[in-house]
């Protein structure tokens, strides 16, 4: 299951740096009730962005699993820029529509497709039968559901992602979701 991080502080808020926005209190409340949705699941493992907004949408789930949160750090966001963007969503936005566009010190969609999609190939093997939830950020986790359904995941799909939400990846590499507060 890719689990996209509950609601996060706005990046706008200068008491936080980009990468190191908690959640929000309703994002807290949001994770317990995912970690109420999914605590009956068999779930093996839990993988998390090392952003503190992923691993804070699994922790509740975590305790009442009892099991650690292994972090991965190629789960993190997809980088368009290292400084602030002005005008980040068009560049998002031509980044889908051109997967090898990057900005100087950012990544293309391509770069970010093949590093979630090779974390992804990598825990697949390693629990080849076992149920196991991967929180991660709006934007990788569509890339990473776009290289299974192109023509139904784009720039509007992840414009229109909800957090949390959780996509439920069988084994046939078809997915659904948001599966989270429908």
């Amino acid at each position: 299951m890719l689990v996209r991080h509950a609601e996060a502080v706005a990046p706008s808020d200068p008491r936080y740096e980009e990468n190191d926005r908690p959640l929000t209190d309703a994002g807290r409340r949001d994770a317990e009730r995912l970690a109420d949705e999914l605590a009956d699941e068999a779930v093996g493992a839990i993988y998390s962005s090392p952003y503190p907004r992923a691993v804070q949408t699994v922790e509740p789930l975590a305790r009442r699993l009892g099991t650690e949160i292994n972090l991965v750090d190629d789960l993190r966001e997809r980088l368009l820029s290292l400084g602030a963007l002005p005008g980040w969503r068009e560049q998002l936005n031509r980044s889908w529509t051109d997967f090898g566009y990057a900005l100087t010190d950012g990544e293309s969609s391509t770069e970010a497709q093949l590093r979630v999609n090779e974390v992804l190939a990598t825990l697949r093997r390693r629990h080849l039968d076992t149920r196991i939830v991967v929180a991660s950020h709006g934007n990788l986790i569509a890339l990473a559901l776009h290289s299974m359904m192109p023509d139904q995941v784009d720039f509007e799909f992840w414009a229109a992602m909800p957090t949390p939400a959780v996509y439920v990846l069988p084994g046939d590499g078809t997915f659904s979701g948001p599966g989270f507060g429908d």
